[in-house]
């Protein structure tokens, strides 16, 4: 684990970060090694825009900015809340590979080695189909990855521990925000216990339009793969699928989905994509897929 400074340094650079998506700052953290080091302008990046932007940042910390994410992490910390940066060796190793990796993780619970064998369940309606899919997924062995807004996500939570497995929360807010989780607050303290709540985002962000968006980073950055219940051309189903296939991950869908959204048949027409006839074959080419790929996980 890095040092409390290194955390605050990772935190404060990200704070600075105003004209650019926060992937471009977890980018030149990585490639300096340490936070530390970029605040004394120490920059290893061979691309001039990548040294451009860690001159503005740097340039945009302030003297108390450092003493101020150290006081945060440590209040988060005694509210349970623990941080992961990308300079932490218990940053999730699946999404360490995506291009658009978050700077920093607040997690409330844990994130064990064995989660990188893990399914996104991603769905807008049939909250039935979508427990059945965690139902047997988290038989499986597998952690099953969603977010936390609602009935649906929450049923797919609730049917992945009835099962006696693990889930991974993403949040589309602040860890410590109430409105994060709403009228799920009971549900989050039992992922919580089961699990992790997860956000990439200041403890007190409230949820907007775009926290929802960027959560999907993070959603489909810790899943090894997604399984996509249902959803309309331009909702939340969709987003995920983008998101997804941008960044290498493979996407099951329903055959309902596929036979009757044009918006999934297209999307599967570029690669990366099946169609799953029935949910008992969801779990074994799951496994097959996670398996086959290359061990990711970097703790």
């Amino acid at each position: 684990m890095t040092t409390i400074d290194e955390q605050a340094a990772v935190l404060a650079l990200t704070k600075a970060t105003r004209d650019k998506p926060w992937f471009y700052t977890a980018r030149i953290i990585l490639d300096a090694g340490s936070a530390l080091a970029l605040l004394d302008r120490r920059c290893a990046s061979r691309d001039a825009d990548d040294r451009a932007h860690a001159a503005d940042i740097t340039a945009q910390v302030l003297p108390g900015d450092l003493a101020w994410a150290r006081d945060l992490v440590t209040a988060m910390r005694d509210d349970g809340v623990h941080l992961v940066t990308v300079l932490d060796d218990a940053y999730p190793g699946n999404l360490m590979w995506a291009y658009d990796r978050q700077p920093f993780l607040w997690i409330r619970g844990d994130i064990r080695p064995n989660d990188h064998r893990s399914v996104a369940v991603i769905g807008e309606v049939d909250s039935g189909h979508a427990a059945s899919a965690a139902r047997a997924l988290a038989q499986a062995g597998i952690t099953v990855v969603a977010p936390l807004r609602s009935a649906l996500d929450a049923a797919v939570h609730q049917a992945a521990h009835d099962a006696g497995g693990r889930t991974l929360a993403v949040l589309s807010g602040g860890i410590a925000e109430p409105a994060t989780v709403d009228e799920y607050a009971s549900m989050a303290e039992q992922i919580a216990n089961c699990g992790a709540l997860v956000s990439a985002f200041w403890p007190d962000a409230a949820p907007t339009d775009r926290t929802v968006a960027l959560s999907r980073i993070v959603t489909c950055g810790l899943a090894d793969c997604l399984y996509v219940v249902d959803g309309a051309a331009g909702g939340s189903s969709a987003g995920h699928v983008e998101q997804a296939l941008q960044t290498g991950k493979y996407v099951f869908v329903s055959q309902r989905l596929h036979q009757e959204q044009p918006w999934a048949a297209r999307a599967g027409s570029r690669g990366g994509m099946t169609a799953v006839q029935d949910i008992d074959e969801l779990p074994k080419q799951a496994v097959n897929l996670i398996d086959m790929t290359p061990g990711t996980n970097t703790y």
